[in-house]
Formats: structure tokens, sequence, C-alpha cells
């Protein structure tokens, strides 16, 4: 089975051919013309078969993308309302042992305790004061830089050129070519 891309090549060769032949008639084979209109017809006839072959596989690709996409989602939804049911029985439980200023329940072969957190002790912060009126001693300061593409874009377009260069002659930024898709369709 030929490629697309040979499809392509042919079809290019033979329209040279075509081209040709309307140019330098060849007395001894007035036929040779409308021979090759016929061959390029077949040959469009191959091509348009041959991308509507591929168009169809990108549906079907992405209807099976799309099913499984679906899925997914269904079952993280099952995933997330499992676990937000477990996530209230620990709380009732917990609740429960708080309550009764238990620490622990005992079965046969589990026991349900309520233990300290490990780790550093959590520090709570006032949101209703700034943090410069904190003392300096337990601030941090922090400087960031990033550079606007939206204002490096403006300014190119503005001055009409494709290069921001900098003091020292080295290029800062560039506007770039947009890139390409496939549209099927």
């Amino acid at each position: 089975m030929t490629s697309l891309i040979d499809l392509g090549g042919i079809k290019d060769a033979m329209l040279e051919a075509i081209l040709d032949a309307l140019e330098n008639p060849d007395p001894e084979h007035p036929e040779q013309e409308v021979i090759l209109q016929s061959q390029l017809a077949e040959l469009e006839l191959e091509i348009a078969s041959k991308v509507d072959a591929i168009a169809g596989v990108f549906a079907a690709k992405q209807a099976e993308i799309n099913y499984l996409v679906e899925r997914r989602e269904h079952f993280d939804k099952l995933a997330k309302s499992r676990q937000n049911a477990i996530d209230r029985l620990k709380a009732y439980v917990k609740l429960a042992l708080e309550r009764q200023g238990a620490t622990s329940f005992a079965g046969k072969e589990a026991s349900l305790r309520l233990v300290k957190n490990g780790g550093k002790p959590p520090v709570w912060v006032n949101p209703d004061i700034k943090p410069q009126d904190f003392p300096l001693e337990v601030v941090t300061e922090r400087i960031t830089f990033s550079v606007s593409t939206e204002s490096v874009r403006a300014k190119l377009l503005e001055a009409g050129i494709d290069e921001l260069i900098g003091e020292d002659g080295r290029i800062l930024a560039k506007l770039q070519e947009r890139g390409t898709h496939l549209r099927i369709g």
C-alpha cells in the first residue's frame, strides 16, 4: 500500500508530466494527455480515499480517548465519593473518642487510638496583621523577577522589530513563528 507522502510525490510528478505534455505535445501520441489526465483522476481518488481513511482513524482514536476520559472522570468521582465517606467515618470515630475522653477503643483484632500528630507544632498567624508589622527577625523578604512576555511582545510589535537587544548586544527576546496544527474535517 502506497503512503500518503508517496502518493503526493507521484501526483506532483504526474502534474509535471501533464504540463510537459501540454507545452510539448507529442504528434505520435496525441492521446498521451488524456491518459495522464485519467491516471491523475484515479490517483486523486486514491489520495481522497486514503485521506478519508486517515481522518476516520483520527475520529475513531479520538472517540476512544473521549470514552476513556469519561470513564476516568467517572472513576475519579467514585473514588472521591468513597474517600469522602472514609474521611467522614474517621472524623466520627475521632469525635467519639474525644467526647468520651478516651484515647482508644479496642476490638478483638484491631484498635482505634487517638494519638498526637508528630513533627513541628503548627503556628497560627493573625491574618489581620500585615507582615510588615511583625518583628523583622520573623519576617522573610522576597524579591522576585519575571519577564512579562506580554510587555515584550507589545514593545516588539510597537517598534516593528523581531528582536529585543540588550545593552551588551545579546538577544534578550525575540518573536517566534507561530506553530502549526493539523485540522481534520
